[in-house]
């Protein structure tokens, strides 16, 4: 190697080593400047970051809003358990949402044809039913609560709570629950009536026999839910969805003028003569005060019987009570046969049974939108409960 070359090699070290030297020194100057002279806030930038977080956070807040909406709109997953069953309920036409529980186990959680026909709307276990009559037994709950409480008595004149009552003296709460009262009852109208104006029609239609005869009548509920909304000193809805629902856990059990809110409703439909269905007029269901003005699904009602047979929302002794029949083998608000406990719901459109064992083991819940497809609603609750025993 030339000493002239070797002299070269050494410049070129030398000025690489002052080039690394000088950009290590600007460097060094600008943080030492950035430090000293920190950069203003862009506060443009800075608001549209908040802007964003702001509207970020509602979203999130939206969506498990809407995830908790859907879990609460859920009673239960669909269930179909036993093949039998879901035949049987097939071949008979069954239109509606069946429920059906066999020693603790939900077997059968199902939804039939359409809740609404036109719009192709399935049947779901989360559809909404009214339940005409079977309300009777809600109504008879109440009153025997407000027994336990020492604010009635099933043996009080009516005469106690209603002074004008014909022959109100003789008539107890008691032939009210059992449908002995002997009264007339009210004309069902079209229209709105207010309770006041619904009783008053029941007195001024007077009785037609002494207490103790049966005659089924749904005025005898209308007069029971009138003195529960009257010595609770709450409006009826109120005091139902506090005492009742509440504590047996009915989500989607309600009073009709609420029906319409509801997520899956059921439109109610009829055969004519032709056998074409058709949806019948709905009264004005004021004037079924007591007796027809609740809407539920087949899980609430039946959560409203487990909370009955576990004594949740009466005692011991008003369970016995309700269960001990008088005539027609009924008690109050169900009729009792020798292996089960049940009620039986009919409105314009719709069909309703409700039904579980004397042991509390089995349920039977059977919620129909169509009101006379099926001839004899015992008659498949029978054989629902062959099928359980396996014949």
């Amino acid at each position: 190697m030339s000493r002239t070359y070797r002299t070269r090699i050494k410049k070129r070290k030398r000025h690489n080593r002052n080039r690394r030297l000088l950009i290590f020194a600007s460097l060094l100057i600008c943080g030492l400047i950035y430090i000293a002279f920190p950069k203003a806030p862009n506060d443009q930038q800075e608001h549209h970051v908040q802007a964003t977080e702001k509207q970020t956070k509602p979203e999130k807040k939206k969506s498990t809003s809407h995830k908790k909406k859907e879990e609460k709109q859920s009673h239960i997953i669909t269930k179909n358990d036993n093949a039998q069953l879901d035949d049987y309920l097939k071949s008979i036409e069954f239109s509606g949402t069946a429920l059906i529980v066999d020693k603790g186990e939900v077997v059968t959680s199902k939804g039939y044809s359409y809740a609404n026909r036109k719009q192709q709307v399935p049947n779901t276990p989360d559809t909404v039913f009214y339940i005409g009559s079977s309300q009777k037994a809600i109504i008879a709950t109440a009153i025997l609560q407000l027994e336990e409480k020492g604010l009635l008595s099933v043996n009080d004149p009516v005469s106690l709570y209603l002074p004008d009552f014909p022959n109100g003296t003789n008539i107890t709460l008691y032939h009210f629950l059992t449908h002995t009262s002997g009264i007339r009852g009210h004309k069902e109208g079209t229209g709105y009536i207010s309770p006041d104006d619904l009783i008053q029609d029941i007195e001024d239609r007077g009785v037609k026999s002494g207490p103790g005869q049966w005659n089924y009548k749904d005025s005898n509920y209308s007069v029971l839910a009138y003195i529960v909304s009257k010595v609770s000193g709450e409006p009826l809805d109120q005091y139902v969805e506090e005492h009742i629902f509440k504590p047996a856990g009915m989500k989607h059990a309600g009073f009709y003028k609420t029906f319409s809110d509801q997520s899956y409703q059921s439109t109610g439909y009829k055969l004519n003569a032709l056998k074409k269905l058709y949806t019948p007029d709905m009264p004005d269901l004021s004037q079924l005060y007591g007796a027809g003005d609740i809407y539920m699904t087949a899980y609430d009602m039946y959560l409203f019987d487990k909370a009955l047979y576990d004594r949740k929302i009466i005692s011991d002794k008003s369970f016995t009570k309700m269960f001990t029949p008088n005539k027609a083998t009924y008690g109050m608000g169900f009729y009792i046969s020798p292996g089960s406990y049940s009620s039986h719901g009919v409105m314009p459109g719709y069909n309703i049974l409700n039904s579980f064992s004397l042991t509390g083991d089995r349920y039977v819940i059977l919620f129909s939108n169509i009101q006379n497809n099926i001839k004899s609603f015992g008659t498949v609750n029978n054989r629902i409960f062959s099928i359980l025993n396996g014949s």
